[in-house]
This record gives C-alpha cells, sequence and structure tokens, in this order.
C-alpha cells in the first residue's frame, strides 16, 4: 500500500508540513516530549482552543502510527470491495480533515478460458438422460486414490455392462481453473476395453490432456490437448487420430480474447483429412463470442456450415434456464431447446428438464437419500410424434 504514504506526504506538503513533521507528531504523541518543542506544544494547544484542526490532523489527533493502519486497512477493504475483475476505485480517504478524490484503476482482464467451454452454462443445464438401472458404487483409499464399479442394464440383454474405474488426484489445485493436478482416470469393462485419461499441467499455464479408447486390443481413438492460460486469452490445440503413415487425422486450433470485462471474441479452427472425408480433406473456419453480464450469458458460434447459439440466465441461486439453437446449413436442419435446472443443496434436491423442436421431453431427477450415502436418479424421456418412452432408475452409492 504505498500509495497511502504518497498520498499522505502529497497531503502534509499542501498544507505547509513535511512528511518528517508529520512523522514527528506522531512519535511525539506515542513518547512524550521527545523531538518537540514547548513552543510548537503551546502552538497546538492554542489552535486548539480556538478550533482550528493542524494539516497533519485526523478527527482532533495527530496521525499516529495505529492511525496509519487503519487508513491501510480501510483501503484495502475498499478495495477489495470493488471487487478483483471489476472497476476498481480506491475510496476517500480521510487525512487532515480533508477527503482525497477516489480515483479509477486500471481494470484487469480475466482468462476467459477456453473454447471448448464456451457454451459450459448451457450445455449443464441438458439432462442426460438413460434407461434401465445404472448403479454405481465408488470407495475411495485416501486423499487421492478412488476405486469403484459401474453396472448398468437396459432393456436388451447385449446392452449390460460392467466397468472397474480408479483415479488419482494429485494434492495441488492449480489457481485459475481450480482443478486438482495430475489426474489420472482409467475404466476397464468386462470385455477388456481400456479407456484412459491423463492430465497435468506442464507448466503453471500450460495444461495438457491425453484421452485414448483401446477396443479389441487396439488404439481406437487418441486425443491430445494442448491449452496455454495467458493473463486475458487461451489458446488450444487439439490432434486427434492421428496416423502419420496413412497421414490421416484432425487437427483443431482455436484462441479466444477477452476484449471487455463482459465480452470475449475468438476463432476456430478445424482440419480433417481421412478417407471418410469428400475429396479427401476438409477445413472449417468458426468465429465464436461470448457475452456475459450480471446472471445472464450469450454465447456463439458461427461458420458458414452451422451455427449455435445460446442463452443462459439464473434467477437466484436454485433455479436457472437456457435456450439452444443448432443449425445445419448444409442439411438445412435446425432444433431448439429449452432447458431449466432447479438445484437444491440443502435437500440434496437437483432437477433438469427440457424441451425441444421435435417433441422430444427430457428430465432427469436426482435426491440424496440422507443419512445414506445414495443418490437416487429417476430419467424419462419421451417422443411425442413416435410415442416412444425410455425410463431410467439409477443408484449412486459413496
Amino acid at each position: 500500500m504505498g500509495n497511502v504514504h504518497t498520498l499522505e506526504e502529497g497531503m502534509a506538503h499542501g498544507h505547509g508540513h513535511g512528511h518528517g513533521q508529520g512523522q514527528g507528531n506522531g512519535n511525539g504523541n506515542g513518547n512524550g516530549k521527545e523531538g518537540l518543542g514547548q513552543s510548537h506544544m503551546d502552538k497546538e494547544k492554542l489552535y486548539r482552543f480556538f478550533g482550528i484542526r493542524m494539516a497533519n490532523e485526523g478527527d482532533g489527533y495527530d496521525i499516529t502510527g495505529q492511525r496509519r493502519a487503519e487508513i491501510q486497512l480501510k483501503q484495502e477493504e475498499n478495495l477489495e470491495a470493488a471487487g478483483a475483475g471489476g472497476v476498481r476505485a480506491a475510496a476517500a480517504v480521510a487525512v487532515g480533515g480533508l477527503a482525497a478524490p477516489a480515483t479509477a484503476l486500471p481494470e484487469r482482464l480475466a482468462n476467459p478460458g477456453t473454447v471448448a467451454e464456451l457454451h459450459r452454462r448451457c450445455h449443464d443445464m441438458l439432462p442426460q438422460t438413460f434407461d434401465g438401472f445404472r448403479l454405481n458404487v465408488s470407495r475411495a483409499l485416501g486423499s487421492s486414490v478412488t476405486v469403484g464399479h459401474s453396472l448398468q442394464v437396459g432393456n436388451r440383454p447385449q446392452t449390460a455392462d460392467c466397468q472397474f474405474n480408479a483415479s488419482y488426484m494429485g494434492q495441488r489445485q492449480h489457481e485459475l481453473t481450480g482443478e486438482a493436478y495430475p489426474m489420472i482416470i482409467g475404466e476397464v469393462d468386462a470385455h477388456g476395453n481400456v479407456t484412459g485419461t491423463l492430465m497435468h499441467f506442464i507448466t503453471p499455464r500450460c495444461r495438457g490432456k491425453l484421452t485414448t479408447t483401446i477396443l479389441d486390443s487396439e488404439v481406437q481413438s487418441s486425443r491430445l490437448f494442448l491449452d496455454y492460460f495467458g493473463s486475458n486469452y487461451s489458446c488450444t490445440c487439439v490432434l486427434s487420430n492421428i496416423d502419420l503413415p496413412q497421414r490421416m487425422g484432425v487437427f483443431v486450433a482455436s484462441y479466444l480474447q477477452q476484449v471487455t470485462p463482459e465480452l470475449a471474441l475468438g476463432v476456430d479452427f478445424i482440419y480433417q483429412r481421412e478417407d471418410i472425408v469428400p475429396g479427401g480433406q476438409a477445413a472449417l473456419v468458426s468465429a465464436v463470442a461470448r457475452y456475459q453480464q450480471d446472471n445472464r450469458q450469450w454465447s456463439a458460434m458461427i461458420s458458414l456450415h452451422a451455427l449455435e447459439l445460446c442463452y443462459t440466465q439464473f434467477y437466484g441461486q436454485s433455479l436457472g434456464a437456457s435456450v439452444q439453437l443448432q443449425a445445419n446449413i448444409l442439411k438445412r436442419q435446425a432444433i431448439s431447446r429449452l432447458c431449466y435446472h432447479c438445484h437444491m443443496p440443502r435437500v440434496g434436491f437437483s432437477f433438469r428438464g427440457g424441451i425441444d423442436t421435435r417433441g422430444v421431453i427430457s428430465a432427469v431427477c436426482e435426491k440424496r437419500l440422507e443419512p445414506l450415502p445414495i443418490l437416487l436418479q429417476l430419467s424419462g424421456k419421451l417422443n411425442h410424434l413416435t410415442s416412444r418412452f425410455r425410463f431410467g432408475l439409477g443408484l449412486i452409492l459413496g
């Protein structure tokens, strides 16, 4: 808080008293008559008798070391109240009976996150439905390792599946994303198929992530993510299913810049080279934007072939709603969804519901059965056009 001393010195010099004199007065009040003459003491008594305050007085007292500490603490509280992401304005500090005008500090833009999280608020409200019965059991082995089993049985016998999973979460937590790292997650099913994920922050600003799926002893898919988080921007590079001998794979590069505290703009580039693509290769460039204002958020991703528009708004701390529009210009198809999410953590209740323009209504209800460590899930999905209904029951233990 070096600005506090500078402000006090300027005020003291403006009234004809140096910083050294003000410091001397503070020491005089704390140590008796050391460093002060009798004439100066008489002058102070005379000024107080006529109701005149000296330049180094505040509220009728000299600025002692305790008074300076109180001024510093008050300025720090005012800066914290202004908020780190908002406009910071230093409150006026009363020094010598006068108030210094508030000075607005230049605002610092925050990191906007990655393009993959552009529509995250809207996508989190979409109900993830399932059918049949699902059981998940997990147990923590210490503070970092967790193991579990999952069983899912559908309406057909061949859809039954059992998986074993294990995860490791490091003790370190990233300041920007809040993620624990390093992170290792692995899953294996009854047929021997394996899915693994590895995430680690190579540097404080660079994150690496690798996901691999092995089916029938062959690598079915693999993705490598590299994210760089700048002070007010982020860059992402993705390599998916790269096959150098066949010269096939997918390359994705994206950039997102925080322009103002509310607006973020960016670009997303996708290049795909595979046999299934007409012409053997294809490229797509998309423009992305996100605007946040209080409890509302608008996000968009627009290209020559497709677009996605999302709007999300929160009503208090327990209710939120979102609207999503997806359109494929080449296929001349479009779909819109209206979703809402009701979350009551005090009673352990959560409900997600949605309806789209195809006449499909979906909902997922979750309720924690206290005092048991069990989470009950009920899932339903109804298609009014085809009269098809799916229902699911899930239990999560642990």
